[in-house]
């Protein structure tokens, strides 16, 4: 299925331009601007749902049929709004505050995803109720990433909320709960939106 023709395209290059413009922008001022460089951050969910959202926009810029994705796309828009949500409300004191960087990723990105989200593409595509299920999948293995692999490596979690010696197993336990009810909600959330502007006969991939 090709996206239609009559959507907003200008309002959508713009804003897939935009995202990956901020992404690589961040990136290339961290590993300039910082002595450790951007790639000991990778290990952090944010540069990881950035850096997944900046190569899925391209694609998106380079096929337009890439936009009936649907599926994937909610999982992007989802993965980077959680990643900024979480950073503004519980992180900004522990990652050295509102940097360019920081701003771009945690602001800037998930606040022009979500506004593609709502504001482009209806019609193209409908999430399934399974779907958000599914986006579980990705935060579900960091997470086994940040608490199991990390810890046996040596290397602490990324997050303090995800670190067993900071805060306590059982609370770590407590803290992934919520964490998955978070991105349950946000998901089904996304999908309400995309079947209040998509027609039901429109299947999604």
């Amino acid at each position: 299925m090709t996206p239609p023709a009559t959507g907003p395209a200008v309002l959508r290059l713009v804003l897939r331009c935009a995202i990956v413009a901020a992404v690589l922008t961040a990136l290339i001022a961290v590993e300039l601007s910082s002595r450790s460089g951007v790639m000991w951050r990778l290990i952090t969910f944010t540069y990881q749902a950035n850096v997944l959202a900046a190569a899925y926009y391209m694609w998106t810029i380079v096929s337009p049929r890439a936009d009936t994705r649907v599926g994937l796309r909610g999982a992007v828009v989802l993965y980077v709004v959680l990643a900024g949500v979480i950073w503004n409300l519980l992180l900004t004191g522990r990652s050295m505050g509102y940097t360019p960087a920081n701003v771009l990723l945690h602001v800037v990105v998930p606040v022009l995803a979500l506004s593609d989200w709502l504001l482009v593409g209806r019609g193209w595509g409908r999430v399934h109720w399974w779907h958000p299920l599914a986006w579980l999948v990705y935060p579900a293995l960091y997470v086994v990433l940040a608490v199991v692999v990390l810890n046996e490596a040596g290397r602490r979690a990324p997050y303090y909320f995800l670190d067993p010696g900071s805060v306590g197993v059982a609370t770590v336990v407590l803290n992934i709960c919520v964490l998955g009810g978070c991105v349950l909600a946000v998901g089904y959330a996304l999908l309400a939106v995309n079947r209040l502007a998509t027609p039901a006969r429109i299947d999604a991939v």
